[in-house]
C-alpha cells in the first residue's frame, strides 16, 4: 500500500507542478468533468497522505503497547520484527525487545527457581511431625502430609476425597462446623482442640490451627489447617486432673482442717468441709465473716496470740512451720481447742507473703485431759504432801534432796527451804550420813527397789527415830537412773506398841494371833504370840507359813466342825466363837476358847484376827466365866488396836507381794487383782478394756539348748523390753507364769491395743536375743493373742482372759511369731476343735 499511494502523491504533485506549461487550467475552465475530476484528485491526495502518515505510526505504537502489557502481565512476548517507518519508535522498539529478552531469561530462571522451592515445599511439608491438611469448604481433604496419612493409617490416594470431619468424634463435630461456618475474610482463622479417630481404633487429641481461603468475591473455597497431636498433653492434663481431684479429695475428705489464708485480703481463701463440720458454720457464714473472722470465733484470751501469730508469719521461710494452740466457739458456743500449723503457700511476686498453708486438729480432748491431768497431778501431789509417811526426792548424780513432803518436815525437823538442795551431810551426823549415802549408791547402781525394814535417823528436835523405807530409782527413758525415790514410815511407836504388845502379850493367858486361809485353802498363822506355845505347844516360827503343826493336836472329834465354823465365818465375813479341845500327845486335853474377825484380802484369801485361851479351868468351874469374859474383852481392844499397827504394816508389806522374783515387773497375784479392780472401774464409766497375752515362741527348747540360767536371763531381757513399751500408768504388764506374760490396758480400744502389740513386737526384735534352737529363725519371737471387751457386771474378766489366750492359741496353731485378734469367728473355730 505504501508504493501505491506515494506514487498517487507523486502524480499529483508533478500535475501540479506542469499544469502552468500545459495550459491545464485554460483546459480545465472548459471542460467542467475534467475539473470534477481534478477536484476530487487534489481532495484525495491530502486525505490519502494524512491516513497513511496516520497508519504508518499507529501500527508500530499498537504493537509497542501491546508488546508492553504483555511484559507488565509477565507474558512472554516475541522480538518486534517489522521495520518501523520512525526512527523513535523504531528505537522504542529496539527497547522493548531487549526488555522482553531479559524478561524471557528472568522467567526461565524464576520458573526454575519455583519448580526448586516447589519441591523443597513438598519435602519440609512431608517431613514435618505436625499434620499439615488442605481441604475445600465441605472439609474434603485435597491435600494431607505424611505424619497426618501415619496417624491415620491411610496412604495418600485413600486419604484425598474423604472428608476430615469424619474423623472428628461426635462430641467435637458440632462446635467445629460452628466455627466453619464463622469463617469471614475478616475473621479467616479458628483454632480448635477435638478428638480424632486413629489408626487401629485409637482416640488421639489434636489441635488445629485453620485458616480459611477467599476469592476475590469473599467466597470460601479452600481451608488449610495445620495440627499438632496433644494427646500426651491431654493425657498429661487429664492425670493431672485426676490428681487434683483426689487431692482435693482427700483435703475434703481429712478430718483434720484445713485452710489458705490470704494474708493480702485477711481471710481464708479456702478451707476444706471440716472446717465447716467441726465449727458447725457454713462456708458462706465463714466467707461473710471475712478479715473478722478470728475476732469473731477465737478466745480473748487467745486472740491477742493469734494476732502476732499472723504477723510473724511474715517472717517465716519457705519450709518452716509455725505452730499455735488456741481456742475457737463452734456455732454451738463451745469451745474447742485448736492445733494449728501453718508454712509459706505461696508469695507475691516481690517475694512477700501472700497465702499460708495451715492444718488444724481437734486437741479439745487432750486439752481436756491435760487439765484433767493437772488436776490428778495436783490431787496426788496434795496426797503426797499430806500422807503420813515421809516421801523425799533426791538426784541421782549427787544425792542431793529435790523433794519434800509435809511429814518429812515434821519428822526430821527441818523445812523444805532448809533441805532442798542439800545432802545428807548437811543434815545429819556424819556416820549416819554416810550409812544413808551408802545405801543409795546400792540401790541406784542395783537398779532395784530395795525395802529396809529398820534405818535410824537423828532428827533435829525429836531424837532419834526408827523408820521403815523403801528406796526406788527412778530411770530415764534410756534406762540411767535420774532420781532416787524415797517412802519412809515413822515406826518407832509401832515398835513400841509391839514391845509393849509382846509384853502384854507375855502376861495374857492365851494367844493373840492373824489366821489366815489362802486363796488354794491352805492356813497358815503370819503372826502369833509366844502364848501359843501353852495353848498348842508349838512356837510361832512353826506356824507361820503352815498350820498343820496345830492341826495335828487338834481333838479328832473336833475338827468337822471347827471347819465348819471357819467356812461360814469366811463365806459370810461374820466373826468366829468357838469352843474346841486341843489333845495332847503325852494325853493332857484342854479347852480353849478361840474368837476372831474375818476381813477379805485383794488376792481373795481371808484373815482373822482374834485370840484364843484356854478354858479348861473354866469349863470346871462357871463362876470364872464373868472374870475371863472381862479378860477376854480387855485382849480384844488390845487385840483391835494391835490390829489396826498390823493392818497398816501389812499394806506396807502389800507392794512387795504383788513382784515377780525373778523379772522384777508384776506378778499373777498383781494381775488378778488388777484386772478385777479394772473391770469393776471401767463397767461403770463403759470404756473399754484390752487384754494381750503373749508367750516365747520354743522357750522350752531354748531352755534345752542354752540352760535354765540363760532360760531366766532371757526372760528377765524380755520383761524390760516390754516394760519399756507399756508406758501410761493405767496399764500393767505381769509376768502370767512361766514364759508367758500378760499386758493390762484400761481404756483402750482394739486400735490402740494393736498399736501397743507392735511396739511389744518391736522391742522384742531390738532385743535380738539368740535362738539357734527355734525352728522359725535365728532369734527369740513372740507370739500374741488380743482380746477386747467392754465390762460389765453380767459378766467378768475371766472371759476377756480365755479370748486373750484362745487367740494366743491360735496364733501359736497357724505357725507363731505372730499376733491374733479374738473375734465370734475365732470362737466358733475353738468349737469345731
Amino acid at each position: 500500500m505504501f508504493p501505491s499511494v506515494l506514487q498517487v502523491l507523486l502524480t499529483g504533485v508533478v500535475l501540479l507542478l506542469l499544469a502552468p506549461q500545459l495550459d491545464f487550467f485554460d483546459q480545465l475552465n472548459n471542460n467542467v468533468p475534467l475539473f470534477l475530476v481534478l477536484g476530487i484528485v487534489i481532495f484525495l491526495i491530502p486525505t490519502l497522505a494524512s491516513l497513511y502518515i496516520a497508519w504508518s505510526v499507529i501500527k508500530p505504537l499498537r504493537q509497542l503497547v501491546t508488546a508492553s502489557q504483555s511484559l507488565a502481565g509477565g507474558r512472554w512476548q516475541r522480538p518486534l520484527s517489522e521495520p518501523m517507518a520512525i526512527a523513535e519508535i523504531q528505537q522504542l522498539a529496539k527497547a522493548i525487545n531487549a526488555m522482553a529478552l531479559r524478561l524471557q531469561q528472568t522467567l526461565e530462571q524464576d520458573r526454575e527457581d519455583f519448580q526448586g522451592s516447589k519441591e523443597l515445599y513438598q519435602r519440609v511439608v512431608q517431613n514435618q511431625t505436625d499434620f499439615i491438611l488442605r481441604s475445600q469448604p465441605d472439609t474434603t481433604i485435597t491435600f494431607a502430609n505424611d505424619a497426618l496419612c501415619q496417624a491415620l493409617g491411610l496412604s495418600l490416594a485413600e486419604v484425598i476425597g474423604l472428608q476430615w470431619l469424619d474423623f472428628i468424634s461426635e462430641d467435637d463435630l458440632n462446635i467445629v462446623l460452628e466455627k466453619i461456618a464463622c469463617l469471614t475474610p475478616e475473621e479467616p482463622q479458628f483454632i480448635n482442640e477435638n478428638q480424632d479417630q486413629r489408626a487401629g481404633g485409637v482416640v488421639g487429641y489434636t489441635q488445629w490451627i485453620n485458616r480459611g481461603i477467599f476469592n476475590d468475591n469473599g467466597q470460601l473455597i479452600e481451608i488449610q489447617s495445620v495440627g499438632r497431636d496433644i494427646s500426651t498433653l491431654k493425657e498429661t492434663q487429664l492425670a493431672l486432673k485426676q490428681s487434683q481431684k483426689f487431692i482435693e479429695s482427700i483435703a475434703e475428705a481429712t478430718p483434720s482442717l484445713l485452710y489458705i489464708y490470704d494474708h493480702v485480703k485477711q481471710s481464708n481463701a479456702y478451707s476444706n468441709r471440716s472446717v465447716g463440720e467441726f465449727l458447725g458454720y457454713s462456708p458462706e457464714e465463714i466467707r461473710a465473716m471475712g478479715a473478722s473472722l478470728f475476732a469473731n470465733i477465737c478466745h480473748p484470751e487467745d486472740l491477742p496470740r493469734i494476732l502476732a501469730a499472723i504477723e510473724n508469719c511474715q517472717k517465716l521461710r519457705d519450709g518452716e512451720i509455725l505452730e499455735i494452740e488456741y481456742r475457737v466457739r463452734d456455732a454451738r458456743q463451745r469451745w474447742r481447742w485448736l492445733l494449728s500449723r501453718d508454712l509459706v503457700f505461696t508469695r507475691t511476686e516481690t517475694g512477700e507473703l501472700w497465702q499460708t498453708l495451715g492444718t488444724a486438729q481437734d486437741i479439745t480432748q487432750r486439752k481436756e485431759a491435760e487439765i484433767e491431768l493437772q488436776k490428778i497431778k495436783t490431787f496426788l501431789a496434795s496426797i503426797v504432801e499430806n500422807i503420813p509417811d515421809m516421801v523425799f526426792v533426791k538426784d541421782a548424780e549427787n544425792l542431793r534432796f529435790l523433794e519434800l513432803n509435809k511429814a518429812g518436815e515434821n519428822l526430821i525437823g527441818y523445812t523444805k527451804e532448809e533441805v532442798l538442795g542439800k545432802s545428807d551431810h548437811d543434815l545429819f551426823p556424819q556416820e549416819q550420813a554416810e550409812w544413808f549415802i551408802q545405801e543409795d549408791q546400792k540401790v541406784l547402781l542395783s537398779g532395784k527397789v530395795k525395802d529396809i525394814p529398820r534405818e535410824f535417823i537423828q532428827t533435829s528436835h525429836g531424837g532419834v527415830r526408827v523408820l521403815h523405807t523403801k528406796k526406788i530409782p527412778i530411770a530415764d527413758e534410756v534406762g540411767r537412773a535420774k532420781y532416787l525415790l524415797g517412802i519412809s514410815d515413822d515406826i518407832t511407836e509401832l515398835l513400841e506398841s509391839e514391845q509393849r504388845l509382846q509384853e502384854l502379850a507375855r502376861h495374857i493367858p492365851g494367844v493373840i494371833y492373824q489366821f489366815r486361809m489362802r486363796p488354794d485353802g491352805t492356813f497358815h498363822f503370819p503372826y502369833a504370840s509366844e502364848g501359843i506355845r501353852d495353848i498348842y505347844g508349838v512356837t510361832p516360827e512353826e506356824v507361820r507359813d503352815n498350820s498343820d503343826a496345830i492341826l495335828a493336836v487338834l481333838h479328832p472329834d473336833e475338827l468337822d466342825g471347827l471347819f465348819q465354823s471357819i467356812y461360814t465365818s469366811a463365806a459370810n465375813l461374820t466373826p468366829w466363837y468357838y469352843e474346841y479341845r486341843v489333845y495332847f500327845p503325852e494325853g493332857r486335853v484342854i479347852w480353849v476358847l478361840g474368837y476372831a474377825t474375818p476381813q477379805r484380802e485383794s488376792d481373795g484369801g481371808t484373815i482373822w484376827h482374834g485370840y484364843i485361851k484356854d478354858i479348861t479351868e473354866q469349863k470346871a468351874k462357871e463362876y470364872l466365866l464373868i472374870t475371863e469374859k472381862e479378860r477376854a474383852e480387855n485382849a480384844e481392844k488390845i487385840l483391835k488396836k494391835a490390829q489396826t499397827r498390823l493392818e497398816r504394816f501389812n499394806k506396807k508389806l502389800s507392794y512387795l507381794v504383788d513382784i515377780d522374783g525373778l523379772t522384777k515387773i508384776s506378778n499373777r497375784r498383781c494381775f488378778n487383782v488388777r484386772i478385777k479392780q479394772e473391770w469393776g472401774r471401767l463397767s461403770r464409766s463403759q470404756q473399754p478394756l484390752s487384754l494381750i497375752l503373749f508367750d516365747i515362741d520354743y522357750f522350752k527348747n531354748y531352755n534345752d539348748y542354752y540352760g535354765h540360767p540363760q532360760g531366766d536371763n532371757c526372760l528377765i531381757r524380755v520383761a524390760r523390753g516390754v516394760r519399756r513399751s507399756v508406758s501410761r500408768p493405767a496399764d500393767l504388764l505381769a509376768r502370767f507364769g512361766g514364759e508367758e506374760f500378760a499386758i493390762i490396758l484400761p481404756e483402750t480400744d482394739g486400735e490402740g491395743a494393736l498399736l501397743v502389740m507392735q511396739k511389744v513386737v518391736n522391742a522384742i526384735a531390738q532385743l535380738a536375743i539368740a535362738h539357734e534352737a527355734s525352728p522359725i529363725g535365728g532369734q527369740i519371737t513372740i507370739s500374741l493373742g488380743i482380746s477386747t471387751q467392754f465390762p460389765s457386771k453380767e459378766n467378768s474378766p475371766r472371759t476377756l482372759i480365755e479370748q486373750a489366750d484362745r487367740a494366743l492359741y491360735e496364733a501359736k496353731r497357724r505357725g507363731r511369731n505372730q499376733y491374733v485378734v479374738w473375734t465370734e469367728e475365732l470362737e466358733g473355730e475353738s468349737s469345731l476343735s
